[in-house]
């Protein structure tokens, strides 16, 4: 395809609008974008560090005080 060299390039000629307004348009938000409606969470407090032979420890003590209740209420309900 043979390329026309020219010398100054067409530029396209700039048309009038047929806007009714002369106002710019406007732009256009997300609702809530800005203003949230509703407030934001407060983000939650730290975790509690508890170690894990304490938690056994609490395990165990109700356990035995399970077994304890069980053996006392099974003598009471014999005699």
């Amino acid at each position: 395809m043979p390329y026309e060299f020219t010398e100054w390039e067409q530029e396209p000629e700039p048309q009038a609008s047929s806007g009714h307004s002369t106002i710019p348009p406007r732009k256009f938000t997300a609702i809530g974008l800005l203003d949230p409606p509703v407030p934001p969470k407060k983000p939650p407090g730290p975790i509690l560090n508890i170690p894990a032979s304490t938690l056994v420890r609490i395990l165990v003590i109700l356990v035995l005080a399970g077994l304890l209740v069980s053996i006392v209420s099974t003598f009471l309900l014999i005699h």
